[in-house]
Parts: C-alpha cells; sequence; structure tokens
C-alpha cells in the first residue's frame, strides 16, 4: 500500500528544503494538504514526485515544488486577495487558501472545474471560491487583487488582467523565451501608480505556449 504521507514528508526533506523553500507558511500548506485526493487513480503514484502532469491539449498541472517557488515568490502577507487563473484540479487552490485571507480560483474547462468542485467537497474551505470563467478574462467583479497567479501555460496576459490588480499589486506567469524549448521562465508584473512594471525572475520547468510577442505589446510598461 502507498505511503502518501512517507512520500510527502519526503518531498519537503528531497526537494522543497534543497530547493531553498525555507517559507514555514509554504512548508505547512504542502505538509497538511493531501496532493492524492486531487489527483486521478493514474496519477497518485506520482503524486509528490517533481513532474508536471499533463492534463489536455496545452495544460499541465506543475509539480508541488513548481508551486512552492511561485508561491514562495509571491511573499504572502496573510491578508491578501488572490485571484488564481487555471484552478486544475483544485489542490494549488487549497495551498493557497491557506496563507492568504481569499483565493478566487477560476477555470474555464468546465469538466476540470466539476472535478476540482467533487476533489474540494469534503475540505470545507470557506475562504475559496471556485469559478468558471475564460482564463484572459480573469474575473473583475470580486477585483481588485492583491496578487494574480496563472497556472495556465497559454493564458495570455493582456491589459483585461492587468486592471484587477490593486495599486501595489503583482501578477505571476511563465512565459516562454526560447523557441527550441518548452521549459518557461517565471515573469511578475508589478502595479506602480497605474503602471506595470514586468520583471522576469527565474527558470521554472513548466511547459510554456506563451512568447513575449504576445504580452509586451499588448499594453504600456514603464
Amino acid at each position: 500500500m502507498t505511503n502518501f504521507n512517507q512520500m510527502r514528508q519526503n518531498m519537503i526533506l528531497g526537494q522543497f528544503l534543497p530547493g531553498l523553500i525555507k517559507d514555514n507558511k509554504i512548508l505547512d500548506a504542502f505538509k497538511n494538504v493531501p496532493r492524492e485526493s486531487f489527483l486521478p487513480d493514474n496519477f497518485k503514484d506520482i503524486s509528490y514526485s517533481d513532474l508536471n502532469i499533463k492534463i489536455g491539449h496545452k495544460r499541465y498541472i506543475p509539480s508541488p515544488f513548481n508551486s512552492a517557488k511561485i508561491l514562495q515568490e509571491a511573499n504572502f502577507k496573510g491578508n491578501e486577495m488572490v485571484l488564481l487563473i487555471g484552478s486544475n484540479y483544485g489542490y494549488e487552490s487549497v495551498i493557497a487558501s491557506k496563507m492568504v485571507d481569499t483565493v478566487i480560483a477560476i477555470e474555464e474547462d468546465k469538466n476540470i472545474k466539476e472535478l476540482a468542485e467533487k476533489n474540494l467537497y469534503d475540505f470545507k474551505i470557506e475562504n475559496l471560491v471556485l469559478l468558471n470563467e475564460k482564463h484572459e478574462n480573469g474575473h473583475r467583479k470580486l477585483g481588485p487583487y492583491d496578487i494574480i497567479i496563472s497556472l495556465d501555460p497559454f493564458t495570455k496576459i493582456t491589459q483585461v488582467l492587468l486592471e484587477q490588480l490593486a495599486e501595489g499589486g503583482k501578477l505571476f506567469y511563465c512565459e516562454k523565451y526560447n523557441a527550441e524549448v518548452y521549459e518557461s521562465k517565471l515573469n511578475v508584473y508589478y502595479k506602480v501608480n497605474k503602471k506595470y512594471i514586468k520583471e522576469r525572475l527565474f527558470d521554472l520547468n513548466i511547459p510554456s505556449y506563451i512568447n513575449t510577442d504576445n504580452t509586451e505589446n499588448s499594453f504600456k510598461l514603464i
């Protein structure tokens, strides 16, 4: 019988700590949320491996380590309103909900969203809202957001999304930067004085189909 608790502990010791994931809020969340509860049976045995799981055309669930790197970069204080784009099967939404005030998670694929709803049912999380929305549109009604994180590697970052950031807010997404590889770089947009500043952060081995031609010319940057 698979010992998921031991696998989860091994993930923290073998991936997170050597990979400089040191934020105790993040470590506690990943220690206490059972990822196997959110994955189909054919993926449960790799619940805690450092693999991105393909769940559809141009859709991947990031590995827990990749998710942790993004969440650590967000540097949550605890009172944030977060928009999570691409809820996948719900795991990352639950992790984020452990560290912030409110998470609005959107999923444009109705089948994936229905699976996420089933997965979330037993967790009874009061500060998490899951909605069926087109990823590129975000969800303006419940904004603005202190943090926006896109886990969908095909989401185009547009003015519509950026305008949903609160002043001082940050939007994280992965962008392909080399035509020869699928892997991407984590980028962030900061909203400062109603303008946007882009910064490239670090490499992530998350497949991405976005390149700078799709984003940088879409709106005015400083």
